[in-house]
């Protein structure tokens, strides 16, 4: 790798870790998916810094070519963060499901209790 491509690959990611940080700090993005994000982006600025230690990991897995090796890890990653999205869509769904039961029933309840006064003000007239 040549030193231009390691200084670009370095300050594209320090500028995404600032970015996913600011987006943290303004709420844009949940507290998890800012780390994993970050993670990412801490994982390639390493072997940016030290391409010598994808060479020696790869090899030690049993990788023979770094390229492979930084696909299969571009790969692991990828299928992290589609997990983790997974879970919180799942989570968030069963939320939606309780809240729309939840305000369903609040709707019914005031209806009924709607109802219920306009059967009292229809007996009250009548007793006139």
């Amino acid at each position: 790798m040549s030193a231009r491509l390691q200084i670009i690959i370095i300050a594209c990611m320090a500028i995404s870790l600032i970015y996913i940080s600011l987006r943290i700090n303004s709420k844009k993005i949940d507290y998890k998916f800012g780390m994993i994000w970050a993670l990412v982006s801490v994982v390639i600025m390493i072997f940016a810094i030290w391409p010598r230690l994808l060479a020696k990991i790869s090899k030690l897995i049993g990788i023979y070519d770094p390229v492979n090796m930084l696909t299969f890890v571009g790969l692991v990653l990828v299928i992290m963060i589609i997990f983790s999205m997974s879970m919180e869509i799942s989570k968030q769904s069963e939320q939606i499901k309780r809240l729309a039961q939840e305000l369903a029933i609040l709707r019914k309840d005031e209806h009924d209790k709607r109802e219920n006064l306009g059967d009292e003000n229809i007996c009250d007239n009548s007793s006139i």
